[in-house]
C-alpha cells in the first residue's frame, strides 16, 4: 500500500552543467521525470527498443533510457496547454497503463503509440513538484508502497496528500529558434514583488512580506497566424524561474510593502533575472511572445502573539506579452491571494496538506500582490 507521508519536506530547485529542472514539461523539450521522495528516474525494466513492458524507478544513467520526449495533446478543454505524452527516447515507447487497465494498482508500462487516453498525463503543478494525473483513469503515477529502491513498480494511484507523486523535470534538451540571422541576448528581470493587505492597503510589519511560491517564464516563436510554434530554451540552459521558494513554513521576508516602501529605489533591483538568445528578425516582426506564470503565497499573522496564516493564489495565472525591439520594458503584474479557497480547498506544501479554512479565519488577512519586472537589450 502506498505509504502516506505528511511531514514537510524541503525540495530545493537543482541545477546542473547539463541537466536544469523545469517547471513544466515543455513541447520539443526531451527530460528525465524524477519522483521527488526518492530522488530516482522513471525508466523502462526491458529496456530493448520497441519492446513494450514495465517502467520503474532507476538511479540516472547517462544514456536516454531515462529520457522521454515531451508530446502535447492539443484539446480545446485544456487552456493551461498541461497534458501530454511522453516517449522514451531510447525505445520509442510511451508511458502508459499495463493492458489497458484503470483502476488503482495497476501497473505502469511503456507501450506503443495511439489514440489511447491512458498515454496522456495531465501535469497538475503544486508548490512541491507536479502530479501527473492520467487522462483515462483519473487516478495518479505513484510509486508502489512508497519505494525509494532500483526497480521500485510504478502505479495508479489516489491522491492522498503522499510525497511519491510529486514529479519533477529536468531537461535534457534544447530547442532553438527556426528563425535565421543574427541574435540578440535579451534578458527578463524580476525588479520587486510588492505586498498589502486588501482592505487597509498596508502592512504593519515584517510577516507579510514573507512571499513563497514561484515567477518563472516561457518564450515562444510565432507562426504566421500568431499561434505558438516554437519554445526556446533560456541562454546556457538558465533557471527559467525568477523567483522560486517552496518553504512556505518559513519564507524570507523578500517583498515589499506596496504602499509604503518607496518602490522608485527599487526598480533597479534584480531578484531574479533570465536571458535569451532571440533572432533580431523575429523581434522586428513581433513573433515573439513571453510568457510570465506566477504562482505565489504569503504568510501573515495579526500580532506579535498570532500563528502565522498562509495565504496563497488559488490558481496559477499567466501574463503574455509581445516582445518587439524596444531597448527596455516595464510591466506590473496584479494578483490576490483567494479568499474563496478557505471553504472549499487544501493545499499540498512541501507534503504536507493543509486545511485552508484553519488558515483562512478572516477576509481581512488576504493579500494583494504586484510582480514587477522589466525587460531589456544587451
Amino acid at each position: 500500500m502506498i505509504q502516506k507521508i505528511r511531514l514537510a519536506a524541503i525540495v530545493i530547485l537543482s541545477i546542473g552543467f547539463s541537466i536544469i529542472t523545469i517547471a513544466q514539461p515543455k513541447e520539443g523539450d526531451t527530460v528525465r521525470i524524477k519522483n521527488i521522495n526518492s530522488g530516482k528516474y522513471i525508466k523502462p525494466r526491458n529496456f530493448e527498443p520497441g519492446r513494450s513492458g514495465e517502467v520503474v524507478l532507476f538511479a540516472p544513467t547517462s544514456d536516454a533510457q531515462c529520457n522521454w520526449k515531451v508530446i502535447p495533446v492539443r484539446l480545446s478543454d485544456n487552456p493551461l496547454r498541461n497534458l501530454f505524452k511522453f516517449q522514451n527516447i531510447y525505445t520509442k515507447q510511451f508511458l502508459g497503463i499495463c493492458n489497458n487497465n484503470n483502476g488503482v494498482y495497476d501497473l505502469i508500462c511503456q507501450k506503443s503509440d495511439g489514440n489511447e487516453t491512458d498515454l496522456q498525463w495531465r501535469a497538475e503543478r503544486t508548490l512541491s513538484g507536479y502530479k501527473l494525473k492520467n487522462r483515462r483513469s483519473n487516478l495518479y503515477l505513484a510509486v508502489e508502497g512508497g519505494g525509494i529502491t532500483n526497480n521500485s513498480n510504478l502505479i495508479l494511484w489516489r491522491d492522498e496528500g503522499q510525497m511519491n507523486i510529486l514529479w519533477e523535470f529536468e531537461s535534457v534538451g534544447n530547442k532553438s529558434f527556426s528563425a535565421p540571422g543574427k541574435k540578440v541576448l535579451f534578458d527578463v528581470v524580476l525588479n520587486y514583488i510588492g505586498v498589502s493587505e486588501a482592505t487597509r492597503n498596508q502592512i504593519d510589519n515584517g510577516d507579510c512580506k514573507r512571499v513563497f511560491g514561484q515567477v518563472s517564464t516561457e518564450l515562444w516563436e510565432l507562426d504566421e497566424n500568431n499561434e505558438l510554434k516554437t519554445l526556446l530554451t533560456s541562454y546556457n540552459s538558465q533557471t527559467e524561474f525568477l523567483f522560486n521558494q517552496r518553504n512556505a513554513t518559513a519564507p524570507s521576508p523578500i517583498a515589499l510593502s506596496y504602499y509604503q516602501d518607496n518602490l522608485s529605489t527599487d526598480i533597479n533591483n534584480q531578484i531574479g533575472k533570465v536571458t535569451y538568445n532571440i533572432p533580431e528578425i523575429l523581434l522586428k516582426e513581433k513573433k515573439v511572445m513571453l510568457i510570465v506564470k506566477t504562482n505565489l503565497g504569503t504568510r501573515h499573522k495579526d500580532n506579535d502573539f498570532a500563528s502565522y496564516d498562509i495565504l496563497y493564489m488559488k490558481n496559477e495565472i499567466r501574463n503574455t506579452y509581445i516582445l518587439n525591439f524596444n531597448r527596455t520594458r516595464s510591466e506590473t503584474i496584479n494578483a490576490i491571494t483567494d479568499i474563496s479557497a478557505a471553504y472549499d480547498h487544501t493545499v499540498d506544501i512541501e507534503g504536507f496538506v493543509y486545511s485552508i479554512t484553519d488558515h483562512l479565519p478572516r477576509k481581512d488577512d488576504t493579500h494583494k500582490i504586484w510582480v514587477k519586472f522589466s525587460t531589456r537589450i544587451n
